[in-house]
């Protein structure tokens, strides 16, 4: 495991053994497949879950998904998309306060609406996102989607807002995880988060971004073609800027 990803097994699994379990009130999943496909793809998904939800308007699992794919188009660049994710999320916590996946993805749409808010209003926006990303990981300290969301937005926002340690831990705990429970983690999951983690380890100067990068190449793409460029696109970076780094994956 690379050395920055590594936190003592007390300080990642306490809550996890000690702690009381804290479950989503749904079975939801990350959609990776799609939130890492291109624009197209994602802009037919969101068609598709449009679609399924104006049949099926009380499905939290369909909206839930649906709002996910928004956040990721609005950090792509899609204003109106911010504005819809953000709709979706406050929707779904008013109905399930509780649900700490819920909560860790409003708290995301809030961070991304502060990237086209009004200049005076960005650092509340900002403020409120993280409040509720940190909520749903207290809240949840064994849910591996809450420190996933929480572990790619802290990695992708500017580092004045100082989100490098929360990004560093939550993707220890999300490693550490991986080796203890495997089965919490799809092929495609899996390679996102080698994908972001090893993002934030390129861009703080860390070597393990080349074997983060390797892990990600090395699981099977199926069909997203234009994801599996990016990490080879990358992992030639990292090659390039760490050669002594080799060919090592642990």
């Amino acid at each position: 495991m690379p050395r920055w990803l590594k936190l003592t097994a007390s300080a990642l699994f306490g809550g996890l053994l000690l702690g009381t379990p804290a479950r989503s009130l749904h079975a939801y999943t990350l959609p990776a497949v799609i939130l890492m496909a291109d624009a197209h793809a994602k802009k037919t998904e969101q068609a598709r879950l449009e679609k399924a939800i104006a049949a099926d308007p009380k499905n939290c699992t369909l909206r839930f998904e649906l709002g996910a794919v928004l956040c990721d188009l609005a950090a792509d660049g899609e204003e109106a998309a911010a504005d819809s994710a953000l709709k979706v999320f406050e929707n779904l916590r008013k109905e399930l306060p509780k649900d700490p996946e819920v909560m860790a993805f409003y708290g995301n749409a809030c961070t991304i609406e502060a990237k086209y808010s009004f200049v005076l209003t960005k650092l509340s926006w900002v403020h409120d996102g993280f409040h509720y990303l940190d909520d749903a990981v207290k809240s949840a300290p064994d849910d591996v989607n809450v420190h996933i969301i929480r572990a790619m937005n802290s990695a992708q926002v500017p580092g004045y807002l100082g989100r490098e340690d929360t990004a560093r831990e939550d993707f220890a705990w999300i490693m550490q995880r991986k080796e203890a429970r495997p089965q919490d983690f799809s092929p495609d999951l899996l390679r996102t988060i080698y994908y972001f983690a090893g993002k934030f380890a390129l861009e703080h100067d860390q070597p393990e971004a080349v074997s983060l990068f390797m892990q990600a190449a090395a699981i099977p793409a199926g069909k997203d073609d234009a994801f599996s460029l990016k990490i080879q696109n990358y992992l030639k970076t990292a090659r390039a800027k760490f050669p002594a780094a080799g060919d090592k994956t642990s």
